[in-house]
């Protein structure tokens, strides 16, 4: 199959993360794969993951930040022009919707497909997103998304022929599990965070909980990890790591006493995972997407999102009871193992196939 991907950059992120997997493993298979994004987006460690099979097209016209509607026009036309002809065009993050409409419906370039990666309040308040969001599932073949929380949401907005697609964890290999009961003894009680200063990621809430956890257990340590600059101010003891490597994240992973997520909104979920198969004790919000893997309890406790005082309870939880957090520690890999790209690009090559039948 011929395969085109519309992306709205190659800068680093958990969704074009997945996309670039996808990618990869398809091209591995014999497939022919082009990836589609703005002019100046290409991110030089991004593009050191893909395939050599894997061809990158930027379009002519260059993404800018705060961009004109009239700006934001040239640039899908753009776009929709750099797709190469294909079997099959999948578009990705919702505003690539536009130029997959245009390389598909106006220029007869292949079976338009949209691989639905967001959720609905990513686009709160944006008028054109929302109206994307209630017309854009029409537009395409089939659209696939990675959780079944995901394809519920959509649905309400917008029927249509959506299925569940889901996604693997990337580098599982690096993530090794390291049981509670194996992790060296440490004077400080350390909690990981990963996300950045968007409200919607619950960094806030994070340090909030904290400060309540500190107050019992003065001997804590935060690591705070994120891809993007963060300006944290906090009195609480931490320590900022910017764009750690795959090692060194899994590092972190293997050795907190207790990973944290504080997501107001997730379409799955992908740190969580990671420190599940690390064996790290997890303590996540109902943020949506978890929905598909977080068994609270049994690998996990969850709690309501933007509630720092239920967030700090369950930490302490945690810390307080050995038991428990080595339940979850022993219950985590597992879970994450479910998560097997070789499974999903299985699947995946399966419906595309099914679309040329």
């Amino acid at each position: 199959m011929r395969i085109s991907f519309i992306l709205s950059s190659l800068w680093l992120s958990g969704g074009v993360r997945d996309i670039v997997e996808y990618a990869n493993r398809l091209a591995e298979r014999g497939h022919t794969i082009a990836l589609v994004i703005p002019g100046g987006t290409n991110d030089r460690d991004m593009a050191s993951e893909l395939h050599h099979a894997v061809q990158c097209i930027e379009s002519e016209v260059p993404r800018l930040n705060d961009a004109s509607v009239f700006h934001q026009a040239r640039l899908s036309w753009s776009m929709a022009q750099a797709v190469p002809h294909s079997d099959l065009i999948i578009s990705t993050h919702t505003p690539t919707t536009v130029p997959g409409f245009l390389s598909t419906r106006l220029l007869r370039k292949g079976i338009p497909v949209w691989f639905y990666q967001d959720y609905l309040d990513m686009f709160r308040g944006r008028r054109l997103e929302q109206w994307l969001l209630r017309n854009a599932v029409r537009w395409h073949r089939l659209t696939l998304t990675i959780s079944q929380y995901a394809a519920d949401e959509l649905r309400t907005y917008a029927p249509g022929n959506i299925e569940v697609a889901h996604i693997g964890l990337s580098h599982a290999e690096v993530f090794r599990p390291v049981l509670l009961s194996e992790r060296p003894a440490a004077l400080e009680r350390r909690i990981l965070f990963l996300g950045d200063m968007r409200p919607r990621k619950g960094l806030y809430d994070f340090l909030d909980a904290m400060a309540i956890v500190h107050a019992q257990i003065p001997n804590l340590r935060l690591w705070i990890v994120s891809k993007e600059d963060c300006d944290i101010q906090s009195e609480l003891p931490f320590e900022y790591i910017h764009r750690p490597s795959r090692q060194e994240l899994a590092r972190l992973y293997a050795e907190c006493d207790v990973f944290v997520s504080a997501s107001w909104w997730e379409s799955l979920g992908i740190p969580a995972l990671e420190a599940m198969a690390s064996a790290a004790p997890v303590v996540l919000t109902q943020s949506g997407g978890v929905l598909d893997y977080a068994r609270p309890g049994e690998n996990c406790l969850m709690t309501p999102a933007r509630d720092p005082e239920a967030l700090a309870a369950a930490v302490l939880r945690v810390l307080g009871d050995p038991a428990l957090a080595q339940r979850l520690s022993v219950n985590g890999p597992p879970t994450a193992a479910e998560f097997d790209w070789e499974k999903v690009t299985d699947n995946l090559e399966r419906r595309l196939h099914g679309l040329l039948a």
